[in-house]
């Protein structure tokens, strides 16, 4: 058997779902959804383990402002149903074998076409092509959580009186790195607050066929970011643009000391793309007091950064810059780990969502499609449509860009920056109650919702019994509030910037809250987990 052959087809892949689902009866679902609604409530509702899990993250100074809109405590542990996380499990493994079945179709030029032009050379783009059909990439699953049969503006109470089943509807997908360090932290606060042994954290299991613990995700992961340099940890890089100034700049921090084991001289950098120097067919960081030989890269790049970075460089006449960032992207010996390639932000991304559900019918996958010059003709003739969709930019990261029922400027002008695509409209559901009892807003009061994440670390030679299937090793929730009025405006705001689902967004009109000059917490993301 081949490489390529352990890796299941889109067909096997689908099997594999539809076997899923079948194996939760409603009546398992519905009990499911119970069961996780009363452990929510029962955390929510115990202001002494609330503190006791938000301490742990203030020890580590995890409460920093996000996107600018200050502190804000809503990150708990949540729980969900088994049953959705193991049919999220098997749809991330659908879209997984789809996009083998892409890159086997349509050869190199696929990658090629789809990074930024100029930025995959040939070469490389064979290594990742060959990669990709035997390994399966890290990967981001983003979901929201919804109630089958809830209204929207559906309360936390609401839905637990109605003995309703959730289900989950996509985002995005993403193939690149994960939030490990910051995940280990909240599942450390987790166990502080008693979320213990009949609790599970993730899928994944170990040699033998039992779940991982703690120390063996932990082992397992911190491996696999470190081949095939495993011991010699300090001459990795996170490359990252300007990473003090990136909200998950911490994340990379907390990575950077579990890889190093405690000991500074191991601890892999990170680094912005002005802090290398290349010499010949070699690669060093050029930091004063850090000047050492980098032999492994880990991209943190993401299209948005790595598109104004270009432009900032350009305009600063900085041409060399640009120039040796685009050739270390080239230089093998950097990328003994592909997964950790500029590429895997590029490989899976909200178009192969929506080719996906054109020829699949998923029940996670909300009908999606790329907008083309006849659909802004149809909108023209009917706007009534728009207040039915959701419209968001191909490439970027969460809420930028995306508009709610947008009106029929904000239409044409989204389709004519950008390749722009369209969603029909859906929302998420309260699944705990709100812990921030001193703001009056009816929508904050009705309760938290959840969008989902998906963890999955790419394949990795030093997982031996499982070296090329992804690994699920855990699920995080960034907590947010949905208004029962998907209109819903800041007052007075000349962007025009709605209320959606994402924290950032819902921050923004932090004032309309009440919230005034609170900031006293939360990163505003969470470790889901499940009653065993």
């Amino acid at each position: 058997m081949t490489a390529v052959d352990t890796l299941p087809s889109l067909d096997e892949a689908l099997q594999r779902l539809d076997q899923v689902e079948r194996s939760y009866s409603t009546d398992t679902r519905i009990a499911q959804t119970r069961v996780a609604l009363e452990a929510n409530e029962g955390l929510a509702r115990d202001r002494a383990r609330v503190d006791a899990y938000l301490g742990h993250l203030g020890g580590k100074d995890m409460f920093q402002p996000i996107y600018g809109m200050g502190r804000f405590p809503h990150g708990l542990p949540l729980a969900l149903p088994p049953y959705l996380i193991h049919i999220l499990d098997a749809s991330a493994r659908v879209l997984l074998a789809f996009t083998r079945q892409e890159v086997r179709e349509h050869g190199p030029q696929y990658l090629i076409d789809r990074a930024p032009k100029g930025w995959l050379a040939p070469e490389t783009a064979e290594r990742l092509h060959a990669h990709y059909l035997a390994t399966e990439p890290d990967l981001a699953f983003d979901v929201l959580i919804q109630g089958v049969s809830s209204r929207r503006g559906t309360s936390f109470e609401e839905l637990k009186k109605a003995g309703d089943m959730l289900q989950a509807k996509v985002l995005e997908a993403q193939s690149v790195d994960t939030y490990y360090g910051w995940y280990r932290e909240y599942l450390a606060g987790s166990r502080r607050v008693g979320l213990g042994s009949h609790c599970r954290f993730r899928l994944e299991a170990g040699a033998g066929g039992m779940p991982l613990s703690d120390l063996d995700l932990d082992a397992q992961v911190l491996s696999g970011l470190q081949h095939p340099q495993q011991n010699d940890p300090g001459s990795i890089f996170f490359l990252e643009i300007d990473p003090e100034k990136q909200p998950s700049g911490q994340n990379l921090v907390f990575m950077a000391q579990a890889m190093g084991g405690g000991d500074m001289a191991r601890r892999p950098l990170i680094l912005d793309p002005r802090d290398l120097e290349l010499r010949g067919d070699r690669l060093y960081c050029r930091r004063p007091g850090q000047e050492r030989e980098l032999k492994k890269a880990i991209s943190r790049l993401v299209d948005v950064d790595l598109q104004s970075y270009i432009k900032a460089r350009e305009k600063a006449g900085e041409q060399e810059v640009i120039d040796g960032l685009r050739r270390i992207f080239s230089m093998p010996q950097l990328w003994g780990d592909l997964n950790k390639h500029l590429m895997g932000f590029y490989l899976i991304n909200k178009e192969t969502i929506t080719a996906l559900s054109q020829k699949t019918r998923m029940n996670v996958l909300v009908p999606s499609r790329m907008i083309t010059a006849e659909d802004v003709q149809k909108m023209r003739r009917d706007p009534a449509r728009l207040k039915s969709v959701a419209i968001k930019p191909l490439l970027g990261m969460s809420a930028k860009g995306v508009e709610i029922g947008p009106t029929l400027e904000q239409f044409e002008q989204a389709v004519a920056h950008e390749p722009t695509l369209m969603q029909d409209l859906f929302w998420a559901t309260p699944l705990m109650p709100d812990i921030l009892g001193d703001i009056e807003d009816p929508d904050v009061q009705a309760g938290l919702c959840s969008e989902t994440r998906l963890l999955m670390h790419g394949g990795s030679p030093s997982v031996r019994h499982n070296s090329q299937r992804a690994r699920t090793i855990g699920v995080l929730s960034r907590t947010h509030f949905q208004s029962a009025d998907h209109r819903r405006r800041i007052k007075n705001d000349r962007a025009g910037r709605g209320w959606y689902s994402n924290m950032g967004a819902i921050l923004g009109v932090k004032a309309e809250l009440g919230l005034g000059e609170r900031n006293d917490a939360g990163v505003g993301m969470a470790p889901v987990y499940w009653i065993d």
